[in-house]
């Protein structure tokens, strides 16, 4: 099974870069004993056709009790793209799904290009129209060729002008839509996978009900239509975000940095506190800012957040000496090396009174089913005795508060960990 990508255009080499794969070398990486290897069909100035494909392992497959039998009616395939080949093949992919190459290459992150994308063979109940009406709405040209000795099964090619990243992020929420054998147990992990890749196109696809009925597949995590909430309850996002807000509220500070601030959301919620007089809003990553910049023009605030660009790799003055600084969900995207360093610069030099810390708790994947980190960028998952140890290294000067966030599981815990850190000679929280 295959995924192949082709593109002609001035800026194939920077789309490379991208893909974060060396043209000159065969990547090849073991994941759950299948081979995965990503290789370069051609390579010029203006031309890139490169292609991820899997080996299955049979033993492996036994293994894991016939898991993997999903494709009996194909004779020359072991196996078929599904969701179990993109949960394979999501980790060397994972710099192009999230859009964050290095520094100097950002820019092409966002930037459109003309982009062929071939895969299969998909095994599918869903008839051709019903497959079109998938990617045609999004802009595609759709080929389907159908294989002869097999009716189910089928090989996709797409022709669209669109970014990388979100051209990645589409094909990896509609190829479970389309799989007829989705593998995994389907929970609030899989919600918010499904809300970050569909962001900015989901919500308006003609077929948008169908997509979210055959990806989550389990009715009280489906989107309840008259009132655009969650039937059961507030996603571990929101859940995530209204907890900080609170934590926040309650220790009355005047100046706070959300560092890492993504799109904005968590700083939202932090610009209604009365007691905030200067909210910095920072991350590296310029598209970012700018989607920060669009959601903030709608909010009206308490205080305005102040749109920033920075890097906990970069010392910046301004931040030094706030009330609280706050890094909702963004150790785990960090390479454990890196860290000590970071903390180092904000409890040493920035020295605030309060740091607030959240990070995912890896005992409760345990609960999600999952073998997998819960995001394609996290470079390390802590279990809870992990991080509570890691916080007690890096910050001997702060006192130490834990939480969890989230349904909390009698054995595995909440799903999200915070940590409260609190300068010693700060009041306590």
């Amino acid at each position: 099974m295959q995924l192949s990508i082709y593109t002609k255009n001035p800026h194939a080499r920077a789309i490379s870069h991208l893909l974060a794969k060396n043209p000159a070398t065969v990547y090849e990486r073991k994941v759950k004993g299948h081979a995965v290897r990503f290789a370069y069909h051609k390579m010029t100035d203006d031309e890139l056709y490169a292609s991820i494909f899997v080996t299955p392992d049979s033993l492996a497959l036994v293994k894991d009790n016939e898991a993997y039998d999903i494709t009996h009616y194909i004779n020359d395939r072991e196996f078929a793209v599904s969701t179990i080949f993109l949960s394979l093949i999501r980790s060397a992919l994972g710099t192009a799904l999230n859009g964050k190459p290095k520094e100097e290459y950002i820019q092409y992150a966002a930037m459109d290009f003309p982009f062929t994308f071939e895969f299969g063979p998909i095994s599918s109940s869903l008839s051709d129209e019903e497959i079109r009406g998938l990617w045609e709405p999004l802009g595609y040209d759709v080929t389907i060729d159908t294989m002869a000795d097999a009716r189910r099964a089928r090989f996709l090619t797409l022709f669209n002008t669109i970014s990388l990243k979100k051209a990645l992020q589409q094909i990896f929420i509609i190829i479970p839509v389309m799989d007829d054998y989705k593998h995994y147990y389907i929970d609030e992990a899989e919600r918010e996978r499904l809300e970050n890749y569909g962001e900015g196109w989901l919500e308006t696809h003609p077929m948008r009900e169908f997509i979210y009925k055959k990806a989550l597949r389990f009715k009280q995590l489906l989107l309840n239509e008259e009132n655009e909430q969650k039937v059961d309850k507030p996603s571990l996002n929101t859940r995530r975000y209204e907890t900080i807000a609170r934590t926040v509220t309650a220790l009355k500070p005047k100046t706070v940095i959300d560092m890492g601030a993504g799109e904005g959301k968590l700083s939202i919620l932090l610009a209604q506190i009365d007691s905030i007089t200067k909210l910095y809003s920072v991350d590296p990553s310029n598209h970012a800012l700018a989607k920060m910049e669009k959601r903030f023009a709608d909010h009206q605030f308490a205080t305005t957040p102040i749109i920033k660009w920075g890097s906990l790799y970069y010392e910046d003055q301004e931040f030094a000496g706030a009330d609280v600084f706050v890094l909702c969900e963004v150790i785990e995207h960090i390479d454990e090396e890196r860290l000590p360093q970071i903390m180092q610069l904000i409890t040493q030099n920035y020295m605030p009174q309060h740091l607030i810390i959240t990070t995912p708790n890896a005992e409760y994947n345990t609960v999600y089913e999952l073998t997998e980190m819960r995001h394609d960028d996290h470079r390390f998952e802590w279990d809870r005795n992990q991080f509570e140890a890691w916080c007690k290294a890096v910050a001997p000067n702060y006192d130490l508060h834990f939480e969890g966030i989230g349904s909390v599981d009698e054995q595995y815990g909440a799903p999200t960990q915070m940590c409260i850190m609190t300068r010693r000679d700060s009041h306590a929280i």
